[in-house]
Order: C-alpha cells, then sequence, then structure tokens
C-alpha cells in the first residue's frame, strides 16, 4: 500500500467510528441511559479531534489532502425502534440493547486496534516511521478505549444487565462524561 492509501485507510475508518459513537449516543439516550449516552458523545467528540489532528499531520508532513472515500451507514440503533417512543419500550428490550451496544461497541475498539496495528506494520514496511509513529498514538489512545469498555463490559455482565443498578450509575456518568467533554473544547 502506498502512504495515501494507508491514511485513506485509516481516516475512512475514523469516520466510521465518528457515526457509531454518534449513534450510540442517541440510541442510549432513547433508551434513558443518560450517562452511556454522554459517553459516546465524549468519544465522538475526542474521535472527532483525533480525526482533525490526522488530517493536519497528513497535510503538514505529506503536502496533500487525505482522500475520502465512501462510508456506508453503521446503522447501531435498530430499525424497528424507529417507530416506537421511549416510554413504550420494556425492560426486556432495554436489557438486550444494553448487552447488543456494549458488544458492539467493544467489537468495534478491537477491530480498530488490529485496523490501525496493521497499517501501523505497513507505514513501517516501507519506511514512513515519522508515519507510523503518528499512527502509534492512535493504537494506544483505542487500546485504552478498548479496555474500558471490555471492562465495563464485563461489569454490567457479572450484575446480569440489571437495570437498576445500571440505572443507578447513570448520574455519575453522566456528571463526569459531561466533565470531560467541556475540558475536550477550553482552548
Amino acid at each position: 500500500m502506498t502512504v495515501e492509501e494507508i491514511f485513506a485507510k485509516i481516516s475512512q475508518h475514523m469516520v466510521e467510528g465518528l457515526m457509531i459513537h454518534s449513534q450510540m449516543s442517541d440510541y442510549y439516550n432513547f433508551l434513558g441511559l443518560e450517562g452511556y449516552s454522554k459517553c459516546h458523545l465524549y468519544r465522538y467528540h475526542r474521535e472527532s479531534n483525533d480525526y482533525k489532528e490526522l488530517n493536519e499531520y497528513y497535510i503538514k508532513n505529506y503536502n496533500r489532502i487525505i482522500p475520502e472515500g465512501q462510508n456506508s451507514n453503521p446503522n447501531v440503533i435498530p430499525q424497528d425502534w424507529y417507530k416506537y417512543n421511549r416510554q413504550q419500550v420494556d425492560i426486556a428490550t432495554r436489557k438486550n440493547a444494553i448487552q447488543a451496544g456494549f458488544k458492539k461497541w467493544v467489537d468495534w475498539e478491537y477491530n480498530t486496534k488490529i485496523t490501525l496495528q496493521q497499517m501501523y506494520q505497513e507505514l513501517v514496511a516501507i519506511g514512513e516511521i515519522a508515519g507510523a509513529i503518528k499512527v502509534k498514538e492512535l493504537i494506544e489512545e483505542v487500546a485504552k478505549e478498548y479496555s474500558i469498555a471490555y471492562q465495563e463490559m464485563i461489569e454490567v455482565k457479572a450484575i446480569d444487565y440489571d437495570i437498576t443498578i445500571i440505572m443507578e450509575k447513570q448520574d455519575e456518568l453522566k456528571d463526569s462524561y459531561c466533565k470531560k467533554i467541556k475540558k475536550l473544547f477550553m482552548c
């Protein structure tokens, strides 16, 4: 692969990640789980910054713009949810949605880590060490997020997705992620 193809693949993957976090934020908001919603909103903003930094890096170091690819809608939100309102969501649906949502998040972050590691190896193989170092920063960030997502998935599984316990955590999570979001925009 060329440098351009590698960065285009990373960029396209990052855009899909932004769509996933945006949809996951709406997904959890619809379920009345504002803490989880703010978590994904924070990830959306954080990764949006990473995306812009990657583009800026590429422009400044390769004097070109990363070509944009075609992204398909990840469709995180089940199609049948669009015909219901929030009050119509029963406990079983909510519990299953939490389980599916965490699986989707963990799987996405794992696959992102694998993709970035492959792109890192490609850059090293063609002697683009500086570009590889930039991608390594993204790998380190996604490895942290994967660890957080996986740990949270283990915790909700350990309580058998008990909606009462999960609901009790939402205010604390919401406050924590709102502070992180505000901190992102302080510059």
